[in-house]
């Protein structure tokens, strides 16, 4: 399970920020991009976001890996 949540305490943030600041982070697109096989589309980043954003409001712990592939069904389903 590949989770995102926000940190849990200041000192989770602070190491988190010198992890980013160090290189040890990765860009959305990059993992998305893993995830997915191929470059994905600005719209679908844009979408990704503003969910990781919405779980962040309400303390929500989502699944990536689930996130992405029913973000990818609903896609298909409209297309």
């Amino acid at each position: 399970m590949t989770n995102v949540r926000t940190p849990k305490d200041d000192e989770e943030c602070r190491k988190a920020r010198i992890a980013v600041a160090l290189g040890m982070g990765r860009s959305l697109s990059d993992v998305v991009e893993e995830l997915l096989g191929e470059a994905p589309e600005e719209a679908f980043l844009d979408a990704v976001r503003n969910r990781i954003e919405f779980a962040h409001e309400t303390n929500e712990v989502l699944d990536f890996k689930v996130l992405i592939d029913r973000m990818i069904e609903l896609q298909n389903e409209h297309a």
